[in-house]
């Protein structure tokens, strides 16, 4: 079977190369060309699934020792067939010490748990930490439907604008504001927490999700814990701007819940409480 793929796969380099020999530049030329990069390309396609196939009638496993990199290659191949049955956005995947970390957006909560348990079963995964988004915002559009830009609230827009002055790319400042406030919101109690998310909309109020677990329990004890986790959650946050990034969009949230102030301080571990009475304040504005 194999041989015969690679057969199929010269023969349609065969005829991108014969197209490339024609003269002069016309339709013919062009469908010759089109025809013998689709074979190649199918083939290709065909022995990846067969290969695939062949490895698992073996009884034979992917090696669970692999790097980092490795593995994430390994996790996003693996989801991608799910990604597109489920209709969701791509997921955003990263490996730390053998630790999945998700960020994307998606419909519902049982097509985020179905996409947290799939990477946990990937051989190499030890744990997954999820930040994926449940529940797609206003003006949001599955892959299917197209593209639109979601309604932001002025509350968003401004830790969106934090993140950026400290120094993330414009594009990739969702993430890293989401990956800041739900790294910060683990160390709230439930109840503090709600009281919290009260005085927000709801566009930042899904930003302060915890990430949900499969695996390895928390391990946020104090700011250089916060600043350490935050960096190694998302890879959008250049390293020398880590403390910068989540002193910034601390302080952000902090000027939109002056209310709250004290009460979210009342309940930090020391260390934390610090940071959170000393970080820098804007100006609150309605939102």
């Amino acid at each position: 079977m194999t041989t015969v793929l690679r057969r199929v796969t010269r023969a349609g380099l065969v005829l991108s190369g014969a197209a490339l020999l024609l003269r002069p530049e016309g339709r013919p030329r062009k469908l010759l060309r089109a025809a013998g990069d689709r074979l190649a390309r199918e083939a290709r396609n065909w022995s990846g699934q067969w290969e695939g196939v062949s490895y698992r009638l073996a009884g034979r496993r992917p090696d669970p020792g692999v790097s980092d990199n490795v593995l994430a290659d390994r996790i996003r191949s693996t989801i991608g067939p799910l990604e597109h049955r489920l209709d969701v956005p791509r997921v955003h995947v990263m490996v730390e010490d053998h630790v999945a970390l998700l960020h994307g957006d998606v419909g519902r909560v049982d097509e985020a748990r179905r996409i947290e348990e799939t990477v946990a079963a990937v051989p190499g995964v030890e744990a997954v930490e999820s930040y994926l988004h449940v529940g797609l915002l206003p003006g949001d559009t599955r892959p299917s439907e197209g593209r639109a830009g979601p309604a932001e609230s002025e509350a968003r827009k401004r830790l969106l604008a934090a993140a950026v002055r400290a120094g993330v790319a414009e594009s990739d400042a969702p993430t890293a504001v989401r990956v800041v406030l739900s790294r910060f919101a683990e160390r709230l109690p439930a109840g503090e927490r709600r009281h919290l998310l009260s005085h927000l909309p709801g566009d930042v109020r899904t930003m302060l999700d915890a990430p949900r677990r499969l695996g390895r329990p928390p391990r946020l004890r104090s700011l250089p814990d916060l600043v350490f986790l935050t960096l190694v959650s998302t890879n959008v946050i250049p390293p020398g701007a880590g403390r910068s990034v989540v002193t910034a969009v601390v302080g952000e949230l902090q000027a939109l819940v002056p209310e709250e102030a004290a009460d979210v301080a009342a309940v930090l571990p020391s260390d934390l409480r610090r940071f959170w009475q000393a970080a820098p304040r804007r100006p609150r504005t309605r939102r």
